[in-house]
């Protein structure tokens, strides 16, 4: 793809991304994944403090509580660092609610890359995330609420199979 196709495609993406009135269950699934798709893609990693209140509590496996959005910006930068070539495979993405309560979102995912830089896992292993035996999984549910005018993540739940994140 050159690169007036992919700017081209980012700004679509971002153009919905900052236009959705968030209506339907339909429109919050296809925010999430095209928002997705810009921070870690696109490596639009700012985009996190659009989309998180600045007190999120993202609730990981084994009991561990990330709060706070500059914590979830450091440890996104963190896993980027760690897999630089990382790319999210949906498998689903679903949402219910409304736009007067709020909505709860899920999505299931693998990722593909590899462990080809420096972060919080160690030196790098060359190690993939994802083979054709044995992929590497994220489950993710995420509560979405209007606060200020502006649709926010203001919790999350988060488990990603840790295989492929060790040695």
């Amino acid at each position: 793809m050159d690169i007036k196709k992919m700017l081209e495609e980012r700004d679509r993406f971002d153009d919905y991304v900052d236009h959705c009135k968030l209506e339907t269950p339909e429109e919050v699934a296809r925010l999430f994944k095209e928002y997705t798709y810009l921070i870690w893609d696109k490596k639009l990693v700012g985009r996190i403090y659009d989309f998180y209140t600045d007190d999120i509590v993202i609730n990981r496996e084994g009991g561990e509580r990330v709060v706070g959005v500059d914590k979830v910006f450091a440890q996104t930068l963190s896993f980027m660092a760690a897999f630089p070539n990382l790319k999210f495979e949906f498998l689903d993405i679903f949402a219910e609610g409304n736009p007067e309560d709020g909505y709860k979102f899920g999505q299931s995912l693998y990722y593909v890359g590899e462990n080809t830089g420096y972060s919080q896992f160690g030196e790098p292993s060359g190690k993939s995330l994802s083979t054709e035996e044995d992929y590497c999984l994220g489950l993710c549910e995420c509560l979405v609420k209007k606060i200020n005018g502006r649709w926010k993540i203001v919790e999350e739940w988060l488990v990603r199979s840790g295989d492929a994140l060790q040695e």
